[in-house]
């Protein structure tokens, strides 16, 4: 099976957050947190990568990352279920898009 690329660094920054603070996160730690996982993504390629499968520009798909990540991590901070924290990143990621989940998924694919 591949693995996936930006599913893990999603999951990632969100299991960090979560299991650094058994309350929620202030909104200064939430930039931090995402700040650091844009970073990381960057120097990584992520989001150039992301970019050329969706045919979208590499600000827009930072900026989609920016935006889903915080609302994946408000809405599930404190649940520790990484299914439904998977289903809110690749429903809100595709929809901000504009592609299907399907496209999302096999973007986020490499072997």
């Amino acid at each position: 099976m591949k693995a996936a690329i930006i599913l893990p660094l999603l999951l990632s920054s969100f299991v960090m957050t979560t299991s650094a603070y058994a309350e929620e996160l202030t909104p200064e730690q939430l930039d931090m947190v995402i700040q650091m996982s844009v970073n990381q993504m960057k120097t990584e390629g992520e989001f150039a990568k992301m970019a050329t499968c969706t045919n979208q520009s590499e600000a827009k798909v930072e900026s989609v990352f920016r935006t889903v990540m915080r609302t994946c991590v408000e809405r599930h901070m404190l649940d520790e279920n990484d299914e439904k924290t998977t289903a809110c990143l690749v429903s809100n990621f595709s929809d901000k898009l504009g592609i299907s989940a399907e496209t999302f998924t096999a973007c986020t694919e490499e072997s």
